[in-house]
């Protein structure tokens, strides 16, 4: 069996596979049906699915059942965004086929850690087929995001950063204007860019690329956040949290952590990540009561923080091979709360 490096032992890489939700079976059924004819109906209006992908986010970002609620949501949302793409002619015609981007990319966070990578490829596929017809460079720059993201996850850096890199450069041209979105985008990108880096042990142009981000926050107003990546103050310095510990800085991760107060993070997937992010700066170091409690705030924002990462449920599994003596029970309870069965 393969091994990865996780702390300072190896960890079987059979713990770190998806784990499959249960609304992911409804969700396969409709990326994966292909219709030949046209819709049958007028297509929906753009700016009404505009804000009902919109609606779907903000679910994604607040809700702590997170990935059932908007699994809930997506299938129908899809096939309304599919038809308008297909049905929209003349000027609405790549606006929609934007909108069918976002969507798709939404699918994407839903499916991560939750779903085999083929489906996750397709849906990634398809929002960038959609985001090159729109024809913007937003939408571009989004669906390039979102096939980083694959890119890194599938152990290609390279890749990653230059498909990464090339969106960013379409957005260059646009950044003296100081459009929130055009900024907020190109700041998602470059901490993007950040963490495939980090990931990769490139240390220097891991902070290169945040202090990047760092420029554009300084250009948006205070509190800004964008409105699916959650590009903002918060989110910049929650990277950095994440770079610290994945160039094994978890020393540092932590202090900087600890300046950072979660309810200034404007989304519970993200708060659930920090927490995740300084239960892994912890477990380094073996403070493993510090790991537990943080798990379990982790798991107050919504347990799919914890279920669906497989660092998160890594750690897990090691407390309940070394659970500490004072805290047994909590670790009992986090594996409860995660699905994993008893040690």
């Amino acid at each position: 069996m393969d091994e990865r490096v996780f702390g300072d032992r190896p960890m079987p890489v059979s713990r770190l596979s998806y784990v499959e939700h249960p609304g992911v079976p409804a969700l396969r059924d409709t990326v994966l049906l292909y219709r030949l004819e046209r819709p049958d109906r007028a297509p929906l209006p753009v700016d009404v699915l505009r804000r009902r992908v919109t609606q779907a986010w903000q679910v994604w970002h607040r809700s702590r059942t997170r990935r059932a609620d908007v699994a809930a949501i997506l299938p129908a949302l899809l096939v309304d965004c599919q038809d308008a793409a297909s049905g929209h002619d003349g000027p609405e015609r790549r606006p929609a086929h934007a909108v069918l981007a976002q969507a798709y990319q939404l699918t994407q966070h839903v499916l991560v850690n939750a779903a085999e990578p083929a489906l996750m490829w397709l849906v990634v596929d398809r929002a960038m087929a959609a985001a090159q017809v729109a024809d913007d460079p937003v939408a571009l720059a989004g669906a390039a995001w979102t096939v980083g993201m694959m890119l890194r996850s599938d152990g290609r850096p390279d890749d990653a950063l230059a498909i990464v890199g090339a969106a960013a450069d379409l957005l260059v041209e646009a950044l003296p204007d100081g459009d929130p979105e055009v900024l907020g985008m190109w700041g998602a990108l470059q901490l993007h860019a950040a963490l495939t880096a980090g990931r990769a042990g490139r240390d220097g142009d891991a902070w290169a690329h945040w202090d990047r981000a760092e420029t554009a926050i300084r250009r948006l107003p205070a509190g800004h956040a964008h409105p699916w990546t959650v590009f903002g103050r918060a989110n910049v310095d929650l990277t950095a949290v994440s770079l610290t510990v994945d160039l094994w800085k978890s020393r540092d991760g932590l202090r900087r952590a600890a300046a950072l107060d979660p309810r200034d993070v404007p989304s519970r997937e993200r708060r659930g990540r920090l927490f995740v992010e300084m239960a892994r700066g912890h477990h380094a170091v073996d403070e493993r009561i510090a790991s537990t409690r943080l798990l379990l705030a982790a798991c107050d924002e919504g347990v799919d923080a914890v279920r669906f990462s497989p660092a998160a449920r890594a750690i897990v599994e090691d407390l309940q091979e070394r659970p500490p003596y004072a805290i047994r029970d909590d670790v009992t309870a986090l594996a409860a709360r995660v699905g994993l069965d008893p040690a």
